[in-house]
C-alpha cells in the first residue's frame, strides 16, 4: 500500500481545484438564498454529465459495463424520484430565480460523490490486480450518481413547469 502523501502527490492539481469548488459550493448552501435558476442547476448537470462521460468513454468495450451503468442510473433516478425534497424551494418564474433553503446536505453529497470518485480512481491506479472489478464499481457509481441527478433534474423541471406562470 502506497503512502497517502505519494497518492496526494500524484494527484492532478485540477482534483483539488474541484475539491475546493464542491465544497465552497456546499458551504453556500448552508444557509438560504435567492439563485438564478440556471446556478441551481448548475451542479446537478455537472455531476450527470460527469457520470455519462464515464458511460460514454468506456463503456463501448464492454456490455458489462454498460449494463452496470444502467442499472445504477435507474437506481439513482429512482432514488432522487422519491426522497428529492423540493417542497420548500420557491420558484419565481418572473424573474428566473429560486428561494432555496439552507440544507447541510449538499456539502455532504458533493464531499461523499467527489471522495468515492477519488477513491475509486485511486485504487485502480495502485491495486492493478483488482482494476476489473474497481473498474466495475466506478462504473456503477458513476451510474447512481448521474441517474440521482437526472432524476433531480426531473423533479425540478416538473416543479418549475408547475409553478404559477407570471401574467404579462
Amino acid at each position: 500500500m502506497p503512502n497517502p502523501l505519494i497518492i496526494l502527490q500524484f494527484t492532478p492539481p485540477w482534483v483539488f481545484g474541484l475539491l475546493a469548488l464542491l465544497v465552497v459550493l456546499g458551504c453556500q448552501a448552508l444557509r438560504p438564498r435567492t439563485l438564478p435558476v440556471w446556478r441551481l442547476l448548475l451542479l446537478p448537470l455537472v455531476f450527470s454529465t460527469w457520470g455519462l462521460v464515464t458511460l460514454a468513454t468506456r463503456s463501448v468495450a464492454s456490455p458489462v459495463l454498460l449494463l452496470a451503468w444502467v442499472v445504477a442510473a435507474t437506481a439513482g433516478l429512482l432514488v432522487a424520484w422519491r426522497t428529492a425534497r423540493l417542497d420548500r424551494i420557491v420558484v419565481d418564474r418572473l424573474h428566473g430565480r429560486v428561494d432555496v433553503p439552507g440544507s447541510a446536505l449538499p456539502l455532504i453529497r458533493n464531499l461523499l460523490v467527489f471522495s468515492v470518485k477519488y477513491i475509486l480512481t485511486a485504487a485502480i491506479a495502485i491495486v492493478p490486480a483488482h482494476q476489473d472489478s474497481l473498474i466495475l464499481w466506478n462504473f456503477g457509481f458513476s451510474g447512481l450518481m448521474a441517474g440521482y441527478f437526472i432524476g433531480w433534474l426531473v423533479r425540478f423541471a416538473l416543479k418549475y413547469r408547475m409553478a404559477v406562470a407570471p401574467s404579462v
